[in-house]
Formats: C-alpha cells, structure tokens, sequence
C-alpha cells in the first residue's frame, strides 16, 4: 500500500516540477499576464510549485 501512495506522490512530483519548469520558462521568456490574458503572479505560482514539491520530497522520504 505504502509503494503505491509512494509512486502516485513521485508522479505528481514530477507533475508538479513540469509546471514549475514551465512557469519558470514563461518567466525567463519575459511572457507577462498581458499576454496570457489573465491576472496572474508568476513569482507567487512558481513560489507556490515550489513548496509543493518541497513538501512532496519530504513526504516520499519518509515513506521510504
């Protein structure tokens, strides 16, 4: 049970690190709200994808 809650915490890991990598790209790209036609934080998002995987990664090892 503890190896399969383990692998689907791995695979939203790494969900979560694509996401993170992409809001990071975006912002890296100079890609402002404007463009994305929305009201958006980048540096709030990435902060935030961050602590997930942050919390992910503590999670995993102690289930290991």
């Amino acid at each position: 049970m503890n190896d399969d809650f383990r692998l689907k915490l791995i695979k939203i890991r790494g969900e979560k690190i694509a996401h993170r990598n992409e809001l990071l790209a975006m912002k890296t790209q100079g890609i402002d709200a404007k463009q994305i036609g929305e009201i958006i934080d980048l540096d709030d998002m990435i902060a935030r994808e961050q602590l997930a995987i942050d919390t992910l990664d503590d999670t995993i090892a102690r289930l290991s």
